[in-house]
């Protein structure tokens, strides 16, 4: 398509158009091959100003489609019950009309010497989607960025929460600063609905039993230790099953550890065949187990 004819480059890097004037000596090697490369085809190269620049960087950059309609919340601001509210309470603020493009009337705190909008309840979590979601910045960074271009009731409190309960930061970043609040155990009334269990051993060996599988019912502390020789996932789901749900019935819950025999398909099986739900407490943390 270009080999054979005549035509110019335009570029906005400047040090590109002096490289074939360049000694030889000052180029790396990678250099000089890109270099003889473009010149199989023009070395008629020359300078545009990157404003200017619009057909190469057009085609680079990605179209912006932003959430934030002024005009809709302009319309919000018109019925939000709490923005004379706010106005009231906060009497450092200063709230000026503006008149859009569009006739609506979009009220901004002109304070800081910014035009801060007033954003209404339904687009605060959309704006902040927004501004975390580009590069997802640290809590003071994103309490920042929106504490000077917005203006909320609670604005540092409530981004404040969002970017600590974010999904990605969490995964990413070192510092994971969500704390999951402490679990409560279910309250019940009817003995032998819900039964721990656990594995206990390896002990020392008696009658070829070195392993004891503990079943404890929550509402009557009534416990059960059925020993085992080993601890397969077909030998504790036979003994939990013949020693517990035949002689106390089926529970409506089992909660156990995350070990491998109560993880297995077979004891999963089990539990759904008899109508029980499995309850995994978490892991490395035995005082989940309550009982």
């Amino acid at each position: 398509m270009l080999e054979g004819r005549e035509f110019t480059v335009l570029t906005d890097n400047k040090p590109l158009i002096f490289a074939f004037k360049q000694k030889n000596d000052k180029a790396s090697p990678r250099q000089l091959r890109h270099l003889q490369y473009i010149s199989q085809f023009t070395t008629d190269i020359q300078h545009i100003s990157g404003k200017d620049n619009i057909v190469a960087d057009t085609l680079s950059r990605m179209e912006e489609v932003s959430v934030i309609d002024l005009d809709q919340i302009a319309q919000e601001q018109s019925t939000d019950g709490d923005f004379k509210q706010f106005c009231a309470n906060n009497t450092s603020l200063d709230f000026k009309l503006y008149v859009l493009p569009s006739g609506k009337n979009l009220w901004c705190d002109v304070s800081q010497n910014k035009n801060r909008p007033y954003i209404p309840t339904s687009f605060r979590k959309k704006i902040f989607n927004q501004i975390h979601g580009l590069s997802h910045p640290g809590v003071g960074s994103t309490v920042k960025q929106l504490a000077t271009r917005f203006i909320w009731p609670g604005i540092n409190k409530e981004v404040k929460e969002w970017a600590q309960a974010c999904i990605n930061c969490q995964k990413a970043k070192i510092t994971r600063h969500s704390k999951s609040k402490f679990a409560q155990f279910q309250e019940v009334d009817t003995r032998f609905s819900i039964v721990h269990i656990n594995l206990t051993g390896p002990m020392a060996p008696s009658n070829g039993q070195v392993y004891c599988l503990t079943c404890i019912d929550r509402f009557t502390c009534w416990m059960e230790a059925i020993p085992l020789p080993e601890i397969t996932a077909e030998m504790v789901s036979k003994a939990f099953y013949e020693r517990w749900v035949c002689r106390f019935g089926v529970p409506t819950c089992i909660i156990t550890d995350q070990g491998r025999q109560f993880e297995a398909q077979l004891f999963r099986n089990l539990a759904a065949i008899c109508g029980a739900k499995v309850q995994h407490t978490t892991p490395y943390h035995p005082k989940a187990m309550g009982k």
